[in-house]
């Protein structure tokens, strides 16, 4: 929810197991929170809705027990969702400023993202988002911010347009809206993760970042600090590693997620230490590697097809809960060969790597949301850095692959 004082939002996340919100507000660059929570729910299928009401009726307690602790009433919220089948873009546009000094104003932006939100796609597909990554003024120059305040008679946006199908995005906006409350903006999750982390110095400009989840694994090229370059998401997640050790240990699931996060794949395990019956560290850290193996490769492959003109990966940045897994940087590090960096969140008050979508929202409605009226727009032409796409002509899209 949007406090037109303190600029507070309410951040929503809907995933494999869970519906999260986090309520708090961003101030020069940093996010505090005012109230964190999550509550248990099955309602999705794959990354789409499949429990229509059963996801209303979660998100409806949610939003009441945060009213209830905070005193306010929550209304619009900012909304995460995962790339599923992510098409993605680039376009520009061109305005006249409106000015009559030509100084740059927010409805000078909004103007040229109007433009760039009728980007034609392939039938079926919906745009979800709009971001800028380059705005250009008169004599060239060159801005990576919103040059509110500038001069300039003309204004050029440079934006990568995200878009999902229409089903996928439907599932997500019915259920919230269900629940009675309005959507300020929909967010690809990466966009959220990568813009949370934006600031912090040990992240570089261009990563993969691996988002490890219960049931999915969602793997995004990022370049220039948050443009999603390329992306694809795994039916794989650590409740398979779960499913796997409960499997070979004839345990329950429960007994077998008690283990795995308490023991993890041990660097140095003791041959002599026995953890459960016969089993011994080496061999319980044998058993998670045999059975992650699957999605490393995959993992392997994808950053292989993307990365086929360079002799080394760039970087990789673990997030989701699953990368908590006891030795899983380790791992990767020696599977890739690569440099892994392994990510929390910093934020008091949601200091856990399960929040970092939300907090990205945080972040996002602080940045884009908190000057634009969406609704303006004067004068705009367009001016495209590449053609429009025609009707059957495919666009940079990556489908959830096939089950590991």
């Amino acid at each position: 929810m949007l406090d037109e004082e303190n600029k507070r939002y309410a951040a929503l996340e809907i995933t494999s197991k869970a519906v999260r919100l986090v309520y708090g507000y961003c101030l020069d660059g940093v996010v505090y929170v005012l109230h964190a929570l999550e509550t248990g729910v099955t309602a999705l299928d794959g990354g789409i809705v499949a429990e229509h009401d059963v996801l209303v009726n979660t998100i409806k307690g949610l939003i009441n027990a945060a009213n209830e602790k905070l005193g306010i009433t929550i209304k619009d919220v900012v909304l995460s969702i995962p790339p599923l089948g992510l098409a993605i873009t680039r376009d520009s546009a061109s305005t006249v400023t409106i000015d009559s000094s030509n100084i740059i104003q927010q409805l000078d932006v909004n103007n040229a993202i109007s433009q760039l939100r009728k980007h034609r796609f392939q039938d079926g597909l919906k745009i979800v988002d709009v971001i800028p990554y380059t705005y250009l003024l008169d004599n060239s120059l060159s801005e990576s911010d919103s040059p509110l305040g500038k001069k300039s008679e003309r204004l050029t946006v440079h934006a990568s347009i995200y878009a999902m199908q229409d089903t996928i995005i439907s599932g997500y906006l019915s259920a919230v809206q269900a629940a009675n409350l309005n959507v300020l903006q929909l967010v690809v999750s990466p966009y959220a993760s990568a813009l949370y982390m934006k600031d912090h110095e040990e992240i570089p400009s261009s990563y993969y970042l691996l988002d490890f989840g219960s049931e999915m694994t969602i793997l995004t090229q990022i370049s220039q600090q948050t443009t999603i370059v390329a992306n694809t998401c795994f039916k794989y997640g650590s409740d398979r590693i779960t499913q796997s050790l409960a499997d070979k240990l004839q345990i329950t699931f429960k007994e077998a997620k008690m283990l795995k996060e308490k023991y993890g794949i041990d660097k140095n395990p003791s041959f002599n230490v026995k953890i459960y019956k016969d089993f011994t560290l080496e061999d319980f850290g044998n058993n998670i590697k045999e059975a992650v193996s699957p999605l490393v490769d995959a993992i392997k492959d994808q950053i292989n097809n993307w990365n086929s003109t360079e002799k080394r990966f760039l970087p990789v940045v673990i997030t989701g809960g699953g990368s908590a897994l006891y030795g899983f940087k380790e791992l990767l590090e020696e599977r890739l060969s690569c440099q892994i960096i392994d990510f929390t969140p910093d934020s008091f008050g949601a200091r856990f790597k399960s929040y970092q979508n939300c907090l990205g929202l945080i972040k996002y409605a602080d940045v884009h949301l908190a000057n634009i009226e969406r609704d303006e727009f004067f004068q705009t032409t367009i001016s495209r850095v590449q053609p429009k796409v025609q009707p059957g002509k495919k666009v940079a899209s990556y489908d959830i692959d096939e089950e590991l």
